[in-house]
């Protein structure tokens, strides 16, 4: 690569663009990136999107074809629904190049840890954009944990709420397919990210019992001739769970929460103190401390001190936000290109993850509490 990275973004969407304000930011960010971001090609599928997005990110060239877009870039970010992650990642790992792919990993837990073990038999770098494990202060919460700040975790909360389809007249979109989103709804598209963090900060999970909902079965659409069509996916899901050191949690998920934008929360109880976040107010982070003073959290605003923020600002409390999450994940990847080593969280961390948002719906039709899940091979089937 000769002291660059042509990168190859597929997907010019919301996440896309995310991504591709990423590649143009990483380098003049964060000064000592081992390797040049070039914004190389950009693949989208619909012409005029594809267009106005390779204009204004200024990536070299554009085209319809990702795959043309894989074979002539030096790494590869995948940020198109589920369904085409396996074939892109694939052709990514056939010739021998990194790539980034956007979570969920395809269509269910048996895909993602198949491109999983085909990436690491050819010792392909990989990594997945589980956005929050990237903010500062999610980073800064783990540190406090390993540190014994606030003593032995005892109990987890955690939650990720939106109410993008809080209405029942919002359109039938790919999230609510099994055939273009996979079998888990909220669960693949935000109980994910909360589960992710949880596992962070606690490590694995023992055993979980849980329950989901569709709350609208049916959904418009913009086809006259099928003006309903039925949803194929939870609108909401509830787990209790234990981690392998025994700290029991909940975690629920909903694309139903009216209110919520981004209402990604955890609160970490310790036996000394505790944490609580919120990523709707993602430069704070509240920390109690059983000090005996009778006082409550304290609100710790973000600050050079915590992980990356440094590279964007040198004043504490000034802010970051999700394209910034992006810039940084961007920078860990690339980071991982020139090491020759994965980035966490990899395709094996992500099989892991969807294999508990597989076993929380298992868990719900069978009323039945599932051990090891992050381990165990779940049926392939819609949840009722």
């Amino acid at each position: 690569m000769k002291g660059r990275v042509r990168i190859g973004l597929i997907g010019a969407g919301f996440i896309g663009r995310s991504h591709g304000l990423a590649v143009r930011a990483v380098n003049a960010v964060f000064k000592d990136c081992p390797l040049a971001a070039k914004a190389h090609i950009l693949a989208d599928a619909d012409p005029e999107r594809l267009k106005s997005t390779a204009e204004s990110l200024a990536f070299a060239q554009a085209t319809t074809d990702w795959r043309e877009a894989v074979d002539k870039a030096d790494a590869i970010i995948i940020a198109v629904p589920s369904n085409g992650h396996a074939q892109i990642a694939r052709r990514a790992i056939a010739q021998g190049k990194p790539f980034l792919c956007e979570k969920p990993v395809g269509l269910s837990s048996a895909e993602a840890q198949a491109l999983a073990d085909e990436a690491a038999a050819k010792g392909i770098v990989n990594a997945v954009g589980f956005t929050y494990l990237r903010s500062p202060l999610v980073r800064h919460a783990r540190n406090l944990v390993e540190q014994g700040v606030i003593g032995r975790p005892l109990h987890f909360y955690g939650r990720h709420f939106e109410d993008y389809l809080a209405s029942a007249e919002a359109s039938f979109s790919w999230r609510l397919s099994a055939a273009t989103a996979g079998r888990c709804g909220a669960l693949g598209d935000l109980g994910c990210h909360i589960i992710s963090v949880a596992r962070f900060l606690l490590g694995p999970v023992e055993a979980l019992v849980g329950t989901s909902a569709i709350m609208h079965p049916q959904r418009p659409t913009q086809d006259p001739a099928t003006p309903m069509r039925a949803v194929e996916n939870e609108d909401f899901a509830a787990a209790l769970l234990r981690f392998a050191g025994g700290t029991p949690g909940v975690i629920e998920t909903s694309r139903v929460a009216l209110g919520r934008k981004m209402d990604l929360t955890f609160e970490l109880i310790g036996e000394r103190g505790a944490l609580r976040f919120e990523a709707e107010r993602m430069n704070e982070i509240g920390l109690y401390l059983d000090d005996k003073s009778g006082s409550g959290f304290r609100r710790l605003l973000i600050d050079p001190s915590h992980p990356d923020y440094g590279a964007f600002l040198p004043a504490p409390g000034h802010g970051l936000g999700f394209n910034d999450l992006k810039t940084i994940e961007l920078k860990l990847f690339i980071e991982a290109i020139a090491v020759g080593r994965n980035a966490y969280p990899d395709l094996a961390e992500a099989a892991r993850i969807s294999r508990i948002c597989e076993a929380i719906l298992d868990s719900g039709a069978s009323g039945q509490w599932i051990h090891e899940p992050e381990t165990l091979p779940v049926p392939q089937r819609m949840n009722a």
